[in-house]
């Protein structure tokens, strides 16, 4: 059986098409990445607008598209934070049935971290020890403590890069005083869930996907080992190269960031609030090592799929 999975993010479109087979098992045949920008311009208003949807018609086209290409069986569609605080979401995943026949499952905060999990599970990332996952999206940051058998906590927050640029209208290169004021408003509004990690003594961060992948592709790039490591679903960060890479990437210029080896371009913009993000979680937990999953959101569906819970 062939799935195809359409995980509508509010940055990027993400498709991931797997072969499932009657033994569990699964082998990634397609994927794709589609900037669409869904929340941009709306995030403060929680609203989609018309420029966006336009964006989102076209990157359900080309991707549908690639799912007819591959005759799969079924198509699961889910959004997130852009589409499930939208007071016209309604109207959104009306018209993408229209148009496509694609039942939108508008997902919670809550749920999607837990499909994160089962993202980052199926990566390996996870065993024994429990972890802090830190999901970095566009509209909202999920957070999950838990080990490779058990969820501890989990908590989403609408504290994504692109809600927050949109709040904060960041300067280029950002002042001292911007990172400062966000710094102290992520940490605020995190102290639960990095309370939460201090008292189950997580010392370890798991990030999912998304910008981790570009800090991972930023450090293999200078290490000219990214042809190796590109495909492999989890990797150890080593702590001093990524605080590092995040230290440089908070204090340079956009003109810097294009002549990164490993930055794409469409995280380009967003990848300084994920840098200032994810550093604080590691200075006010007292992060001691890191690593990441390349899987997150569409393979913790596909492992709902695995698992026969969809």
């Amino acid at each position: 059986m062939k799935v195809g999975i359409i995980d509508m993010g509010s940055n990027t479109f993400n498709l991931l098409i797997a072969e499932v087979g009657s033994d569990g098992g699964y082998t990634p045949l397609y994927r794709s990445k589609i900037a669409v920008k869904l929340g941009e311009g709306g995030f403060m208003k929680n609203y989609i607008t018309e420029e966006a949807m336009q964006r989102a018609f076209v990157a359900l086209q080309a991707q549908i598209a690639a799912i007819k290409n591959q005759y799969c069986d079924r198509i699961h569609t889910f959004a997130t934070s852009a589409v499930r605080n939208a007071t016209n979401a309604e109207a959104f995943t009306r018209k993408v049935k229209e148009l496509y026949g694609l039942t939108v499952e508008v997902i919670s905060g809550e749920e999607e971290a837990r499909k994160v999990y089962g993202g980052v599970k199926l990566a390996g990332a996870l065993n024994a020890e429990k972890s802090l996952i830190m999901d970095i999206g566009g509209g909202s940051t999920e957070f999950i403590i838990a080990d490779e058998n058990e969820i501890y906590t989990r908590r989403s927050f609408e504290l994504g890069v692109s809600r927050l640029i949109e709040k904060f209208k960041p300067s280029d290169p950002v002042t001292a005083e911007e990172k400062a004021a966000v710094t102290e408003f992520l940490e605020t509004e995190t102290r639960v869930i990095t309370d939460a990690a201090k008292e189950h003594g997580v010392t370890h961060l798991i990030g999912s996907s998304g910008s981790f992948d570009t800090f991972c592709d930023i450090i293999a790039h200078r290490n000219d080992t990214f042809e190796e490591t590109k495909d492999k679903s989890t990797l150890e960060f080593d702590m001093d190269a990524l605080t590092a890479v995040m230290d440089e990437i908070i204090i340079s210029s956009l003109n810097q960031r294009e002549k990164m080896p490993g930055m794409p371009e469409y995280r380009i913009r967003m990848i300084v609030m994920s840098a200032l993000f994810a550093r604080m979680i590691i200075d006010k937990v007292g992060i001691k090592s890191a690593n990441i999953s390349r899987y997150s959101l569409k393979e913790g569906v596909l492992f709902d799929v695995l698992k026969g819970n969809i």
